[in-house]
């Protein structure tokens, strides 16, 4: 008989161990007092929107705990359904801690009867923000699911944020950032060199936004000629130039969505002025109209150099550039983040298995080993290239990508950086790196004799402004120069 008691006490202790458990592993925040309004209960949610530790709050009445003068709960919630035995169904309630904290929780409250008397007080809740939260991430699995099940892609938004290959910390903490900032209608810019993915992060991040259900108006402001690229974001009317019609700009083509703005430091500067009054105002005027048009859309820009040489360069204005990287994410180049070489070429050969019918599983040991020692320029956008191309000369039935299969230019990048990193003998010099030094040295002096205005100098040199720009990137003469000051 001993035993038996013995026994069922242990599983009680092993159910209430269990269902503490679940109680804490859930996502609403749970919070009993007993009939002496001593708290008996505190769940990790209510821990981590409330910021207090349970250490510190069990075994005290709520007076004890939430000193705040604001704080009512105690009186209008809880004393009420311990009086009347009735519960509270879906309140909203405010009240702030003492720590300053603001809360708003939208909460149901419970008696719980033991024995036909009131023993407890049980309120189940959750904050305002962590609602949102959850909103928005259905709404983003709604979509993705929907995406999944369209053989067809339509046009839009294609990519998620779950869709960004890698496993390193800091392609993580860049994907996080984004889900955190996606949930908001701030301006955001992205900061990436060519080939990172800047534009799978907008996708991705539109996906994750309350304006996931409107249009994803992708825009490459290098791509649209200086002249058309006015009417094209904000539209025109009839007659205001020669084979103008009434059409409506990408801006209000983006309505309720999201208009991505790729390569944003292309933009003129005469027409960063109107932008940043969009941007402000919240409405367009088309080419030729004197109507005013609201709209109503989340703004991604991106740029492939460092924002704050866009600064000095006086290639974007501050007062618009400061209202575009409300936040800025910046992506890491695949230099950076090697780690994740091995699995992105598993994904773009199962990519690429599907689209080809062929049965590869893996590269082999020595192809990933210069992979890795390889600094990718041209970033993951190379790297799938490289795949895709060796993919294409490979034979049905082979299963492993190997160095034979890579097309002949890229054996020699590949070698000849791995030896010119590993057995350069710093006596000998190469032509390539003596042609190099001049052009850096060539540069220098050209930006020095125009007091280091870049316009100017472009114009000496007969190359684009930009093009100028990527030459100072490469040889890094911006770092030295900045201290003199670049025009």
């Amino acid at each position: 008989m001993r035993d038996s008691d013995e026994e069922k006490t242990i599983e009680l202790v092993k159910e209430n161990q269990l269902l503490r458990t679940i109680i804490d592993s859930i996502h609403e925040g749970v919070f009993v007092t007993n009939e002496k309004n001593e708290i008996i209960l505190y769940n990790q949610e209510v821990e981590k929107t409330e910021g207090l530790k349970r250490e510190n709050v069990l075994g005290k009445t709520e007076d004890q705990v939430y000193l705040s003068a604001d704080y009512n709960f105690n009186e209008t919630v809880t004393k009420k359904v311990l009086r009347t035995g009735k519960p509270v169904m879906e309140q909203f309630h405010k009240y702030k801690l003492e720590n300053g904290h603001q809360m708003n929780v939208i909460y149901s409250t419970f008696p719980f009867y033991y024995q036909g008397k009131i023993a407890a007080v049980y309120s189940i809740g959750r904050d305002i923000n962590q609602i949102n939260r959850f909103i928005l991430n259905t709404l983003e699995m709604e979509n993705k699911l929907k995406t999944e099940e369209n053989t067809v892609r339509q046009i839009g938004a294609r990519y998620f944020l779950d869709d960004i290959v890698g496993i390193s910390a800091n392609i993580h903490e860049t994907v996080l950032l984004a889900r955190k900032v996606a949930r908001h209608n701030s301006p955001v810019l992205i900061v990436g060199e060519t080939g990172t993915g800047k534009e799978i992060f907008a996708h991705g991040m539109h996906n994750s936004s309350c304006y996931a259900k409107g249009p994803f108006i992708p825009v490459n402001c290098a791509a649209i000629p200086d002249t058309l690229l006015e009417s094209v974001l904000f539209g025109s009317v009839k007659g205001a130039f020669t084979g103008a019609g009434d059409i409506p700009g990408l801006f209000e083509q983006a309505e309720g969505g999201t208009i991505f703005l790729d390569e944003i430091n292309s933009m003129p500067f005469s027409l960063q002025a109107k932008l940043l009054r969009v941007l402000q105002d919240k409405s367009v005027r088309r080419i030729g109209s004197k109507e005013e048009i609201s709209v109503n859309c989340r703004v991604i820009s991106a740029t492939n150099i460092d924002p704050f040489d866009t600064l000095n360069e006086k290639i974007i204005r501050p007062d618009l550039f400061f209202r575009l990287a409300t936040v800025a994410i910046n992506i890491p180049p695949l230099r950076e983040r090697k780690v994740d070489i091995q699995v992105l070429c598993k994904h773009f050969i199962n990519k690429y298995n599907n689209e080809f019918g062929f049965i590869v599983e893996d590269v082999s040991s020595d192809l990933l080993s210069l992979f890795e020692k390889y600094h990718w320029p041209g970033n993951v956008r190379e790297l799938e290239n490289i795949i895709e191309s060796a993919m294409n000369l490979m034979e049905p039935g082979e299963k492993i990508l190997a160095f034979r299969h890579i097309p002949n230019y890229y054996h020699e990048r590949l070698n000849n950086y791995q030896q010119n990193s590993q057995n350069r003998n710093p006596d000998i010099v190469t032509l390539h790196d003596a042609l190099l030094e001049f052009e850096k040295k060539f540069i220098e002096e050209a930006l020095a004799s125009n007091d280091n205005n870049i316009t100017q100098t472009a114009k000496v040199l007969g190359i684009s402004r930009q093009h100028l720009h990527l030459k100072l990137k490469t040889h890094k003469i911006l770092k030295n120069f900045k201290r003199n000051g670049i025009k």
